[in-house]
């Protein structure tokens, strides 16, 4: 039966496993999930998470990194974003009808847009709405998310990397300019884009869920460090810092979010032996913050390097 779907939960781990769980159960007719999700960055299946964001930026500020089951680029949620999925068997997909019930509902808030061929909606060569489809034995879906009111600030620190030189096999996000659909038109709010949706869907049958009468098997999976760490691609990291007596680099190689190699050098004219801190550092999970902490520790128990 065709239905739709919308999400009260905020949560973007039980919201992606929630999406993930409604995809596996798709059936001939066409569901629509409609969702938003709390300040959050979402990176894909393949992605390595250093390379797309700021992890630092995210703590401090309480941004939850979710990496979800399919693939495509790092994206930017917060309230300011409506997300729709299209659920459905493979056979009756049809990615063309889709995108024209999402021109739709843009027409009824009077939004006139294209579609380019990068999977996005324009309005005046710029971006409000990226799309992405998945595929899984016979279950299919067609997902993406409309830029209403997001906080353009929080998404452009979120989604910039630190400043340490990677090399990475990972996918990278591609960055295009973006608009939200507010600055088109003050009077368009999130809520008024799910009216949009349900109306160019038509659709009675609709169901509400919620984490009381709807639990996702995988959503603990999702929120767990193994699933958001260690499925990044191997990949190698370059630091550096600057200290009194010189600067240092940390070359680092990384597979399944543990140091497998690293070599530490300075341009300082003494010469320091660095291998009892680089065999610490070898086998611990990786994370910025924690290697120059080991690092100085180590430097503060050598009273050479003071």
């Amino acid at each position: 039966m065709k239905k739709i779907v919308i999400s009260e939960e905020f949560d973007p781990y039980f919201n992606i496993a929630a999406e993930h769980q409604l995809f596996l159960s798709s059936e001939e007719d066409i569901h629509l999930f409609l969702w938003q999700n709390d300040s959050s960055v979402i990176i894909g299946r393949n992605q390595n998470l250093y390379a797309e964001c700021d992890l630092t930026y995210l703590k401090e500020h309480g941004i939850k990194a979710v990496r979800r089951f399919s693939g495509g680029g790092a994206v930017y949620h917060d309230k300011g974003n409506v997300n729709f999925t299209f659920i459905t068997k493979e056979a009756s997909a049809n990615q063309d009808h889709f995108i024209r019930l999402i021109q739709s509902a843009m027409q009824r808030l009077g939004i006139d847009c294209e579609f380019s061929g990068r999977n996005d909606l324009l309005y005046k060569n710029r971006k409000f709405s990226g799309h992405a489809y998945y595929t899984d034995g016979d279950h299919f879906m067609y997902h993406g998310t409309v830029l209403v009111n997001v906080n353009f600030e929080q998404l452009e620190h979120a989604l910039t990397p630190s400043k340490m030189k990677l090399k990475s096999k990972g996918v990278e996000s591609v960055r295009s300019r973006v608009i939200n659909l507010s600055e088109i038109n003050s009077e368009i709010t999130a809520q008024s884009v799910i009216r949009a949706f349900m109306e160019a869907f038509e659709c009675n049958h609709m169901e509400i869920i919620n984490k009381k009468n709807f639990q996702p098997p995988l959503e603990n999976v999702l929120s767990s460090d193994n699933w958001m760490f260690a499925q990044s691609p191997k990949f190698d990291a370059q630091l550096e810092r600057n200290y009194p007596f010189g600067n240092m680099s940390v070359s680092i190689s990384i597979a399944d979010d543990l140091i497998q190699n690293v070599k530490i050098n300075t341009d300082s004219l003494k010469l320091y032996d660095f291998k009892t801190c680089e065999k610490g550092l070898q086998n611990t999970h990786f994370n910025e913050q924690a290697v120059w902490g080991y690092i100085e520790q180590y430097l503060s128990n050598h009273l050479e390097f003071s």
